[in-house]
């Protein structure tokens, strides 16, 4: 979400004059550091993490707005072959035939590295790709950038959300995964009730939310959370 909230807080800049002030961290960081008191006018996270922070008091619950939806994709080095995604099958075939495979970390809790630990169980596969896997994670609040290891030719498969893989250059999406087992994560955002505008900040939720930002949303990867 980091790419999307930055370019559309340039627009919404040029339209208003107001000037957005971002700090940008993992999920899980940024629903604890709200939790943990640390003053903030927005919060964006998981629409999971918005709830639970609804529930504790940290956002005001009514101005909650979903943004974005998130699938997870695989991808390759550039110009390298593009496994076939077409089913369930086709999918195992391609991590049983990779040498090695990326995926984020599960203990830095982001959500497709969560998901994908499930999955892999669930498949009957952690033991049989447990040797070729290799788990990314990330120094203090940075991203878990999963790609840059594909990039780097450290791994021949990348799997994260799509909308982290278009962000990394270097490297093909070969697509989605098939949708009997795709994981979709929605972000939203809320206003925090440490706000010291709030007026203004559900002004931004609205211009997040809006139809004008659905072209930008989907441009970085992910689909608008409302069509």
């Amino acid at each position: 979400m980091g790419e999307i909230v930055l370019e559309l807080g340039d627009i919404y800049r040029a339209q208003t004059g107001i000037r957005l002030v971002g700090e940008f961290t993992r999920s899980p960081l940024v629903r604890d550091r709200v939790r943990a008191g640390e003053s903030v006018d927005l919060v964006i996270t998981t629409q999971s993490r918005i709830q639970e922070l609804a529930r504790e008091g940290k956002v005001m619950p009514e101005s909650a707005s979903a943004l974005a939806r998130s699938g997870i994709g695989i991808a390759v080095k550039s110009g390298r072959p593009k496994p076939d995604l077409a089913s369930v099958d086709a999918f195992i075939a391609a991590l049983r035939s990779a040498k090695t495979i990326a995926c984020a970390d599960p203990a830095f809790g982001t959500a497709s590295g969560l998901y994908l630990a499930q999955l892999f169980d669930r498949l009957g596969l952690t033991a049989e790709l447990g040797p070729k896997l290799r788990l990314i994670g990330a120094t203090g609040g940075g991203p878990v950038v999963v790609c840059a290891a594909v990039a780097a030719g450290e791994a021949e498969l990348g799997i994260q959300q799509i909308a982290e893989i278009v962000a990394v250059p270097g490297v093909d999406l070969v697509g989605p995964l098939p949708e009997e087992i795709q994981h979709t994560t929605v972000f939203a955002v809320a206003v925090a009730t440490t706000a010291q505008d709030p007026a203004a900040a559900r002004d931004f939720v609205a211009f997040l939310a809006a139809d004008a930002a659905k072209p930008i949303i989907a441009v970085h990867g992910m689909e608008p959370a409302h069509a």
